[in-house]
């Protein structure tokens, strides 16, 4: 019944609102002021606009003021003509970029129409004389010229101002994703858009459907004050643009590949091993052209990947002895019989000690390999990744004033990880497969009403299915070793995850599987209306959506072995039977999220005078929570202290109360000063609100009934051991763990402001010089408000008293962090003229928070260490890189037929013809990160939390951290930091060390051989890392690890890719 409400509602808004504006343009506008040899305005004026790959045209006639303008066209190359009598026609060629407002003035001639000059190329217009936006549009031969390990355009994000990598290890990178964080904003605060449509998979906020490069005609990234038009999240809008056909065929026919053989050695390989297998293919096609001349057009577009490579891990694995009992030789110390006390004799558990079952799990393990003490096992399975893209596009010219277009996308991956993450099994044969299917699919009509009324109705769908299943899933090897079964559910099969201190883990992920469909629908209705020097844009854009899934988490149990148990040796209590903890989860917790959305604005662009615009706009974004669709859900209630179904007992149904006052203002102003009005002085500020993602949400579903995880452990006179490690009957249950949402949760939102300089140089370039802040309020994190008191209590006590007894954790999500970010950024940019386009930018930047995300990374877990004093978690955020350059260049080398030298049709012409180099040069200094104590020493007695929050705790530092040498094997001071005294908390602050810095040089070389004049063969060598520098990856930052302060890892090491493409 709500959800028929729900479609009433927005249907009810799109009929009511026939001129509303989308939320999120991708269209461009021209506008300017025609004047005579006088300088006088010539109103009446006939401008027509002509878009010259389709013939699609737009005309219009100035006012009193000499003012025109023309909206809503796709970008694209067009002609723009002005007549009236008793002047000479003008004809101007200008290519308008997404979402871009150009200013062309116009001065007629006295004269005849019939003795016009030819049409003049206006170059396009490298300054914002009308908008206080901050962002850089990567245009087409950027796009399809620089080179991309991976094809991935969306790393091009990364050229602009403000923008940086993602910190280590963060939720939206694993797995070869890409996110980037930009103007202190958080990587999930991005908005991804496809054609003007959304084009995010809501579950983490990352991208769905990815096009390939040959598809992308051209995107833009704005990253600070853009106009109420855009919202949903205060980060970057990436605004992507799929090209489109034309009267003319054209298209591509590519493969690209790459591998192991011409590929450097990473920094930490051992020389006398041989390098792991890596080989990847990517290949595809793209073409579009007409069906009707003048009136429909299609384009479409494939592109497959299929990759192979090995990955390595060194980790230590039982000796074939130690398997059988004897500890003789072993580098563990020989065990102690748990029964008196003493070694066994000679280092040798008897056989009939030995637990069938603790016999099994040993011999899962491979044998060693190398004679490395604590790293006898290396090994390199494949991971593999297979890719598929498609995409489908037909516009069509209904009449004159109406046009329709459909568009199509579909991603396939099927993605498999030998091993899960850097903290589960090092040996083969417990990884995860990944599958991924994304949709995006949208219809359009735009119907022009008059020339000064534009309005563009778009219908989206978007369908992001994904999943992490382990490895063999469906085998149990829990039967196979003995173990039980805490489901009976064969998707869960597998076997539980083992941890044996001094060896590698075994078992399966504890959060798998898990599997979400997500789908989004959304109704958007656009329009742009002019009056006189008025750019009015106001409209809605309205979404609903559905989640469906499931998460397993901890369905097949966990088992922890430690040597401060029995035997001294956990191996050894491993053959006895003798776990130290043991738990599992029983879970009937099927995921059935709804959210609702609705967002509307109002923006005036003003030409207050002819050299400045005044922008001003209001927006408003309306989130309902996210609710379960038959409210099957319970949440902790902090009046209560107790666990209370969601829509009763005044518990909302999404376990919070709906934000209602989200009302974000803009304003931004562009000044041109001079006659030559080549400078241009911009500044903006404004509120953006961030839709955050669904994840969060899904604590709904982790309470009991539905989530009932229970942890097991000896008892005097009643031992725990492997042949019922999960018993149906425990005398002494644990509490349980608990999930909260803050009542009165607020939508998180951050304020943008900017003051900056813009300064043409030539007629193709531009220089940017300005001032970028942006503070964060009340965003999300995540903390235990039921966290005990410090205490020195001894460790691996499996409860600890705590503030509500009846509970352990009670993981609480909140809007109640903060951030701070101030930079001087710069960008110097060139579009393309002598065969070059380049960009390069500069920032130098601090981000400060308390909470850099809602997950963890690998340098913070993002979860404080005292619940109970967040001001010490306040530092430098995970993402934060003081200086940040990147310089990328596309160059036709001036050579060969038609170029400035050896331009004749001689030898060394041919030979010289059709070179380009590319390349992208980066330099950034280290991100911070945070000195930590190992997890499982729990030195602060504020217990370890089931699942996997808390025990965050940071060592003492006394001096400085830091080292005027580093080096890998010493990265910073390791002597500055202890354990402080047990029962307490550390002194270390957060992120309070900078990890290495990056420096790369990515170039490619290209030759263009004309097969005919039409068709053109280009062979392209693609290399990364150039000049193999060793990028170090973060050290390791766990006090107590044999490791600690030591940079154990580095990213690729030089890497080459050659490519073939057929362009036509």
């Amino acid at each position: 019944m709500k959800s028929k409400a729900a479609k009433t509602t927005m249907l009810a808004v799109l009929i009511l609102l026939p001129s509303l504006v989308s939320a999120q343009t991708h269209r461009a506008s021209v506008r300017g002021t025609v004047t005579d040899p006088n300088s006088a305005v010539v109103a009446g004026a006939n401008v027509q606009v002509i878009n010259t790959e389709t013939n699609e045209s737009r005309t219009t006639t100035t006012d009193e003021d000499g003012s025109y303008a023309v909206s809503s066209l796709p970008p694209g190359p067009y002609t723009l003509t002005v007549e009236r009598d008793g002047f000479k026609k003008l004809s101007r060629s200008l290519s308008l970029q997404v979402n871009q407002e150009l200013r062309l003035n116009a001065s007629l001639d006295v004269g005849l129409i019939q003795d016009s000059p030819d049409d003049i190329y206006a170059p396009a217009e490298v300054l914002k004389k009308d908008s206080a936006s901050l962002g850089t549009v990567i245009e087409n031969p950027q796009v399809v010229g620089l080179p991309l390990d991976g094809r991935n355009f969306y790393e091009l994000s990364l050229l602009v101002p403000g923008a940086v990598p993602p910190a280590p290890g963060s939720a939206g990178s694993v797995r070869g994703d890409f996110s980037f964080s930009v103007n202190g904003a958080r990587e999930d605060s991005n908005n991804f858009l496809l054609d003007g449509v959304y084009n995010v998979d809501p579950k983490l906020n990352t991208f769905a459907v990815r096009p390939p490069v040959d598809a992308i005609r051209e995107f833009e990234i704005a990253t600070s004050t853009y106009d109420a038009a855009f919202g949903r999240n205060p980060g970057a809008q990436v605004n992507v643009v799929l090209k489109s056909g034309s009267n003319d065929l054209h298209g591509s026919l590519y493969e690209f590949h790459r591998n192991a053989a011409l590929d450097a050695r990473n920094f930490f390989a051992p020389g006398n091993e041989p390098a792991p297998k890596y080989i990847r293919n990517q290949f595809g096609f793209s073409f579009g052209g007409p069906i009707r001349k003048d009136h429909t057009f299609y384009f479409a577009d494939y592109e497959g990947t299929r990759s192979r490579e090995g990955i390595t891990r060194v980790t230590n694995v039982p000796t074939l002895q130690e398997r059988s009992g004897d500890f003789s030789q072993s580098l563990l110390g020989i065990p102690r019989d748990p029964s008196t006390g003493q070694p066994f004799q000679g280092g040798v558990i008897p056989s009939f000690f030995i637990h069938p079952i603790g016999r099994a799990i040993a011999a899962l393990y491979p044998l060693p390999n190398r004679t490395a003490p604590f790293a006898n096992f290396v090994s390199s399975p494949t991971q593999r990744d297979d890719n598929d893209h498609f995409d489908a596009r037909v516009d069509h010219f209904l009449s004159n004033v109406t046009t329709l277009v459909f568009r199509y996308s579909l991603g396939n991956r099927r993605f498999f990880e030998p091993f899960a993450g850097p903290t589960l099994s090092a040996v083969p044969g417990y990884g995860n497969d990944v599958p991924r299917r994304s949709q995006n699919a949208m219809v359009g009509v735009t119907h022009v009403f008059s020339p000064k009324l534009v309005n563009d109705a778009r219908f989206a769908f978007n369908r992001v299915a994904s999943a992490v299943n382990q490895e063999n899933q469906g085998t149990s090897v829990n039967r196979v070793v003995g173990l039980p079964e805490l489901s009976g559910n064969s998707r869960d099969f597998g076997l539980s995850f083992i941890t044996i201190t001094g060896f590698s883990p075994l078992g399966h992920e504890g959060n798998n599987p898990q599997d979400t469909v997500t789908n989004t629908f959304q109704i958007l209705d656009t329009a742009t209306y002019v009056q006189g020097n008025h750019l009015f844009k106001f409209g809605a854009d309205i979404r609903a959506v559905q989640q469906n899934g499931f998460r397993d988490v901890q369905s097949r149990g966990l088992l922890n072995f430690s040597p401060f148990a029995y035997t001294g040796v956990a191996l050894a209590d491993v053959l006895l039977g003798l776990p130290l903890v043991t738990g599992g989860a029983r879970v009937d917790n099927a995921q059935h999220l709804r959210s609702q959305s609705y967002h509307f604005f109002f923006n005036d662009s003003l030409r207050v005078r002819r050299n400045m615009t005044l922008s001003a706009g209001l927006r408003y974004e309306y989130n309902s929570p996210p609710v379960d669709a038959t409210d099957r859900a319970n949440l902790y209630d902090s009046a209560t202290r107790s666990l209370v179904p969601v829509g009763t007992s005044g518990m909302p149904r999404g376990g919070y109360e709906t934000d209602k006052n989200n009302f974000a203002p803009r304003v931004g102003l562009a000044w041109t000063i001079g006659a030559e009005e080549k400078t241009v002085v911009r500044a903006g500020y404004g509120i953006y609100y961030d839709t955050s993602p669904l994840a969060p949400g899904e604590a709904l579903y982790f309470n009991k009934p539905y989530f009932d995880f229970n942890l097991f452990f000896p008892l005097p006179g009643l031992p725990l051991t492997l042949s019922d490690p999960f018993p149906a009957f425990f005398p002494f249950p644990l509490p349980d763990s608990a999930q909260a949402i803050q009542r009165d949760l607020r939508t998180p939102y951050m304020q943008h402001w900017n003051l900056n300089v813009q300064q043409q140089l030539g007629s193709n370039r531009v220089l940017e010089v300005g001032y970028v802040g942006s503070k964060g309020t009340k965003l999300l994190s995540a903390r235990d408000l039921n966290q005990p008191q410090p205490s020195a209590l001894p460790q691996g006590l499996p409860f600890v008293p705590r503030p509500v007894p009846q509970f352990d954790e009670i993981n609480t999500i909140e809007s109640r962090a903060s951030s701070n970010y101030h930079s001087l950024q710069a960008r110097l940019q060139q579009r393309l003229s002598g065969g070059l386009t380049m960009l390069a930018s500069y920032t130098w930047s601090k981000s400060i928070d308390d909470a850099s995300n809602f997950f963890p990374s690998a340098g913070d877990p993002n979860y404080p260490q005292n619940s109970y004093d967040l001001r010490s978690e306040r530092g430098r955020s995970n993402f934060d890189v003081a200086h940040r350059l990147s310089v990328s260049y596309v160059y036709d080398l001036p050579f060969g037929k038609g170029r400035t030298y050896l331009g004749d049709d001689g030898a060394w012409s041919k030979l010289l013809t059709g070179w380009q180099t590319s390349g992208i040069v980066t330099l950034q200094t280290g991100r911070p990160f945070t000195v930590a104590l190992l997890r499982e020493l729990d030195n602060s007695g504020t217990g370890i939390s089931a699942l996997g929050f808390g025990a965050n705790d940071r060592p003492n530092v006394a001096g400085d951290p830091s080292l005027g040498q580093r080096s890998p094997e010493r990265w910073f001071n390791t002597a500055a930091f202890t354990f402080p005294p047990r029962g307490s908390f550390g002194n270390a602050g957060r992120n309070i060390l900078d990890g290495p810095g990056y420096h790369n040089v990515n170039a490619s070389l290209v030759k263009n051989t004309a097969l005919s004049e039409t068709m053109n063969l280009q062979f392209r060598a693609e290399f990364f890392n150039l000049f193999n520098h060793p990028n170090f990856n973060l050290p390791d930052n766990f006090l107590g690890s044999p490791s600690f302060g030591q940079v154990t890892s580095a990213r690729e090491p030089r890497h080459i890719q050659f490519g073939v493409k057929l362009l036509f």
